[in-house]
């Protein structure tokens, strides 16, 4: 079986991309014993519920009686006293209006601002104290903080080795790690896709090597593929119980990967991939980037949709990979793609029909780093052409083109309801030496 796992941070409102299009995949090339589980939503979902965090309270008030028996504390553990203490309160005087907060978000209140805001606060705070035993270790709706640092593979480590402070590593062992080991898993993978999800994918990735070393666990996503140079040259430990990273976009090479452990076992014959042999690192170049056009649409079947907080169901969709401009000097997005490429209006009409019927979902956010502006016109024109009652959101950059011929009326009438621009400063200078190519007339 292949496992692929989407871990803790992301933003809750609906699924990331990766997995489902990985699945989707697969599926399509005939390999179907594919599973995909997004923790984060999970891990979020169960915090949030009392019944659940019980046993934390309980470790709460256990810890504050141990700390309380000492004769004298230390500076840290006085610290954390007095963070227990905080937390016996408020953990009390929230747990009646957690569950609301969390089921508020998927109701109409998502839609008043003050309603939404309030919920975000009430989770932040219950989070932050729920988790006190785990001093001085934070997690947010969409973010955590530790005093290992996710930029060094030594501290990352290190936090292995600290459960009573990675709070990763002791609840994915004791809520999820059991029911993954009893899979018949050859394959695990790991969509590690923000900085914020290196330390809980890393650590779930340890968990799984640690008790099943004979799984094959590989690692993908856009942060590692920022990381090529350091995962070649440092021979980095981190292959200690990752034995491959995909970089760069990842259905073909994750189909490779499946087929050579299966088959010859020859992990050089498998694009974008990283892998130590015989004590060598070894990148597989050239790197190769998909066939957008080829790709099915994607596969979201036994993620938790109703979980995610929003009222109606959103589900991510795909125009382009990479950024048509690539010249903004302060940006990153170059190291992720290797070239802007993008797919067909028609093909991504049909995939907003195909979700729309499987998933009874009306509502779509393209994940494009920056829609391109004459594909926008002809998805629009199709999608309005082929009567897709449907509404989306999606991310542009600022261009003259916009203001032409009737074509934000256009897009409205496609079902566009917001629009979110990179404006990073409103001083023309800054924005020319930023080289964004915009001008403070099309903004106005």
């Amino acid at each position: 079986m292949i496992y692929l796992v989407f871990p803790t941070s992301w933003h809750p409102s609906q699924p990331y991309l990766s997995l489902p299009s990985l699945k989707a995949f697969l599926n399509q090339n005939g390999v179907h014993d594919v599973v995909q589980r997004d923790l984060a939503i999970e891990l979020l979902n169960d915090l949030c519920t009392w019944e659940k965090t019980k046993p934390l309270y309980e470790k709460i008030i256990r810890e504050l009686n141990e700390l309380s028996s000492r004769p004298s504390l230390t500076q840290v553990e006085s610290e954390k006293f007095a963070k227990l203490r905080e937390a016996e309160e408020i953990v009390m005087a929230l747990k009646d209006q957690i569950d609301f907060a969390i089921n508020s978000q998927r109701s109409p209140d998502f839609y008043e601002i003050d309603q939404y805001m309030e919920n975000l606060k009430v989770m932040d705070v219950w989070l932050d104290n729920i988790l006190a035993p785990y001093y001085p270790s934070q997690l947010t709706v969409i973010g955590s903080q530790m005093r290992f640092s996710p930029y060094s593979s030594k501290e990352v480590i290190d936090s292995f080795s600290h459960p009573e402070e990675n709070f990763f590593y002791d609840l994915y062992e004791k809520w999820y790690l059991d029911d993954i080991l009893k899979q018949d898993i050859d394959i695990f993978g790991i969509s590690i896709t923000s900085v914020e999800q290196i330390i809980s994918g890393l650590t779930l990735a340890y968990l799984v090597k640690k008790n099943r070393p004979e799984i094959h666990i590989t690692v993908g996503g856009s942060v590692f593929t920022k990381l090529v140079d350091r995962l070649e040259k440092d021979a980095s430990p981190l292959f200690d119980f990752v034995d491959s990273f995909i970089v760069h976009e990842g259905e073909t090479p994750l189909l490779r990967l499946v087929e050579h452990l299966r088959g010859d076992g020859d992990l050089s014959k498998v694009p974008n991939l990283i892998y130590k042999e015989e004590g060598v690192v070894k990148v597989n170049r050239p790197f190769a980037k998909e066939e957008l056009n080829a790709l099915p649409t994607p596969d979201f079947d036994g993620l938790p949709l109703d979980l995610y907080l929003s009222p109606t169901r959103v589900l991510p969709v795909m125009g382009s990979r990479g950024c048509y401009w690539e010249k903004c000097a302060f940006c990153s997005i170059p190291f992720d793609h290797m070239n802007f490429h993008v797919r067909y209006a028609e093909n991504v009409v049909n995939d907003f029909k195909v979700l729309q019927e499987k998933y009874n979902c009306d509502h779509f956010f393209f994940t494009d780093e920056a829609l391109p502006i004459n594909f926008l016109r002809t998805f629009s024109a199709k999608i309005i052409e082929q009567k897709v009652d449907v509404q989306w959101t999606g991310e542009l950059k600022f261009e003259k083109s916009l203001l032409k011929d009737d074509r934000m009326e256009l897009l409205y009438k496609s079902g566009c309801r917001k629009l979110i621009f990179g404006l990073e400063s409103y001083n023309q200078r800054v924005l020319d030496a930023m080289k964004k190519g915009v001008e403070l007339s099309w903004v106005d």
